[in-house]
């Protein structure tokens, strides 16, 4: 057999049917614990409802003998005036009359009977008896009751059952005593009512299998359909070798309980098949999923067998043969890693990956520490402060880099996180400081320090500017617009100063005329602040305001806009601030921080008669939120279209009639002519502005769609 060489192949196949096995495991005790068990209740529930049904109608039924009881002692009048006339034939033809037509609504009670205290006779809905003929001839009761005392001494509503005689009838016979609101005092009730009538309800026709009885509040057996001979007790009785489940619902009109009886097998048959069912799935589905392992271990383990053998490590074990090649071509690669990490390469990728996010490219912390684990730029700090440092020598040379990290260094120390780059402008660079809770003041010393230490060890003279202190990535760009701001002021406070942005003063003077066009921006809509923006730049425009105060009018709405801004300001927009030269320019750049919905990125030309889809409406909406950052790639945008790489570049190609990656290079080219049309911007912040983070690769691709160089196009165009 083919793999009867590796005892790794058995050792993963036994473990993973294990897996399984413990898996359909946990869903038989699942299925045992809450679907058989919630299956039981809905049953239980279902039979309750039913049984509760029942019971409501027999109480129902019983109401109606104390609906008669006070229409006869207390409404009734003209049976109370007849029962005042003196005896006579035609005044017990009456009484009877009333009680005859007081049962006619009723087809449950037989017989009704009016029994006085001090009078011989027995007035019934058919006739009158004489006492003793009635309970000796007529009704046979459990006890001698001719004895007047004996009947008043029953207590209200006494059940008590009764039979008439030469008749096999039985009845159960309901003994009403008169309420203290009665006018027929001295009197007793009585109603007959055929046990059938209840039997018929604990026993229906629906469900002959079922059985019940009546209990009294002494828990004596009133009525049952089965032989008992006192109350059941527990949940499950057997009677006739019939197993029973035993339901018990009280009644709701008199002291007593119905004792409904279920035929346990009867009941429990869907509980029974539904836990077969159940057993019969789990069993097949171990069974299907140890095939389907088997089959998937033998055809997964195929290519590591050839692998192992490719690699010349075939041996009596193959997982362990290739893991020893695995470990090999690790320690390999990890040395090759180091290496490019010291390289020139290395240090690019990590100028890339902090410019990347700086001007937005990652949506947290927890993305960009995904991506910045392999090159070591973690960052786990709960807060961050952005410091902008201007380099004053008097050559206007750029530091080497070894001895800015070694300031920085020695500065900054463990106690923070930090990242360093040079920021495209002559003599400037970002560093991001990550730090925690309460370190803010400390920094700030450290870096006056750092200041005093460059003036005396290195010759070099700083101005830092710091941004106030943000626990978000949202809030990186106003962190870079502070630091930028701050980092300027050395204008007026002069060269080796750490300057915090929270002490500049951006009080705007709503006095002036100009100004006060601006005082509503913050509470208008995003289309009213574009107008007011337009408004603002064609007055300074018209009347022709100095340059330098103007500039300082513009910075100051573009921090109210950034304030308020409507969506999240992309990086490299903001680092293209820094460049702006022209009023119309500033106007643009504001524009673009209010345009909440702004206009797609030109697609390419198809043909008239071609609709575009929604798929690639998608496509060109994922590479517009992307496309000029260096991290963008292709199998990126797939993931977030969820498609292959393939099947994406092939669907795009087909729609439009160009490679995918021609019409990202394409975007790149048209946005990097617009940056070098409209500011100064170096030529290496374009680069990575756009995508490239190798300014040489930039160059190249830029002269192959235009014919001619970034600088002879700015020049041209400038």
């Amino acid at each position: 057999m083919l793999f009867r060489r590796s005892r790794t192949y058995y050792k993963y196949l036994l473990s993973y049917i294990a897996v399984l096995l413990m898996a359909v495991l946990i869903l038989l005790v699942f299925s045992q614990a809450f679907f058989v068990t919630s299956l039981r209740e809905n049953l239980q529930q279902a039979h309750r409802s039913r049984l509760l049904q029942t019971t409501q109608q027999l109480d129902r039924d019983i109401e109606q003998l104390y609906t008669i009881d006070y229409q006869l002692s207390t409404v009734n009048q003209n049976f109370f005036s007849y029962y005042l006339e003196n005896p006579s034939p035609l005044r017990d033809l009456r009484l009877v009359n009333e009680l005859r037509s007081l049962l006619a609504s009723s087809l449950m009670i037989d017989e009704l009977a009016l029994v006085p205290a001090g009078d011989g006779q027995v007035y019934t809905s058919t006739a009158v008896y004489g006492k003793h003929l009635f309970f000796d001839s007529i009704f046979s009761f459990d006890g001698d009751l001719y004895d007047t005392g004996a009947i008043s001494a029953l207590q209200n509503r006494t059940v008590l059952p009764a039979r008439r005689q030469g008749s096999d009838q039985r009845y159960l016979a309901f003994f009403n005593t008169p309420s203290v609101f009665s006018r027929l005092q001295d009197t007793v009730l009585i109603f007959f009512v055929r046990e059938d009538h209840f039997l018929e309800h604990l026993s229906p026709l629906d469900n002959p299998g079922q059985q019940g009885a009546v209990l009294d509040a002494e828990g004596r057996v009133v009525a049952s359909t089965l032989s008992l001979a006192a109350s059941p007790t527990g949940d499950r009785i057997t009677s006739g070798g019939v197993e029973y489940l035993v339901e018990r619902v009280p009644s709701a009109v008199i002291d007593w309980t119905y004792v409904f009886l279920l035929p346990a097998a009867e009941m429990l048959a869907p509980l029974f098949r539904a836990q077969v069912t159940v057993m019969v799935l789990l069993l097949t589905l171990l069974a299907a999923g140890a095939l389907v392992i088997h089959m998937a271990m033998r055809l997964n383990y195929r290519p590591i067998q050839a692998l192992t053998e490719s690699l010349g490590r075939s041996g009596s074990d193959d997982l362990e043969s290739l893991k020893e090649a695995i470990d090999s071509l690790s320690a390999q690669n990890a040395h090759m890693q180091a290496q490019l990490m010291s390289s020139p390469d290395g240090q690019a990728l990590k100028d890339a990956l902090l410019f990347s996010l700086l001007k937005g490219g990652f949506s947290s912390f927890e993305a960009y520490n995904r991506e910045a684990a392999a090159l070591g730029m973690t960052f786990s700090k709960p807060r961050y402060r952005v410091l902008m440092l201007r380099l004053f020598n008097q050559a206007e040379t750029p530091i080497p880099r070894k001895t800015l990290s070694d300031i920085l260094a020695g500065a900054l120390g463990d106690d923070f996180t930090w990242y360093f780059r040079d920021l495209f402008e002559q003599s400037m660079y970002v560093c991001l400081v990550g730090l925690q809770e309460g370190q803010e003041d400390e920094l700030t010393a450290r870096c006056r320090a750092m200041l005093d230490a460059c003036a005396q060890q290195h010759a070099l003279s700083f101005s830092i500017g710091a941004s106030n202190c943000y626990d978000g990535i949202a809030s990186l760009s106003a962190a870079c617009f502070e630091a930028t701001q701050a980092v300027r002021e050395h204008f007026i406070r002069g060269q080796n100063q750490f300057i915090a942005y929270d002490e500049l003063s951006r009080t705007l003077n709503v006095q002036t005329n100009y100004l006060s066009i601006l005082s509503a921006l913050p509470e208008q809509t995003p289309k009213q602040q574009m107008q007011t923006v337009r408004d603002f730049v064609g007055t300074l425009k018209a009347d022709r305001v100095p340059a330098l105060l103007a500039k300082s009018y513009c910075n100051s709405v573009v921090q109210v806009l950034l304030t308020h801004a409507a969506h999240p300001v992309n990086m490299s927009d903001l680092f293209t601030f820094t460049y702006l030269r022209t009023a119309d320019d500033y106007l643009a750049f504001m524009l673009h921080l209010l345009d909440t919905e702004p206009e797609p990125l030109p697609a390419p030309e198809t043909s008239a008669d071609i609709p575009v889809s929604d798929l690639l409406a998608r496509i060109y909406a994922v590479i517009a939120q992307s496309y000029d950052s260096c991290n963008f790639s292709i199998q990126d945008a797939a993931e977030k279209l969820s498609l292959s790489s393939s099947y994406l570049g092939q669907y795009f190609k087909q729609q439009t009639g160009e490679t995918l990656t021609g019409y990202v290079a394409q975007l790149r080219v048209r946005k990097a002519c617009t940056l070098l049309q409209s500011t100064s911007m170096p030529l290496q912040m374009v680069s990575e502005s756009v995508g490239y983070y190798n300014q040489n690769s930039f160059i190249r691709r830029f002269k192959q769609i235009t014919g001619v160089t970034p600088g002879e196009y700015r020049k041209a165009n400038q």
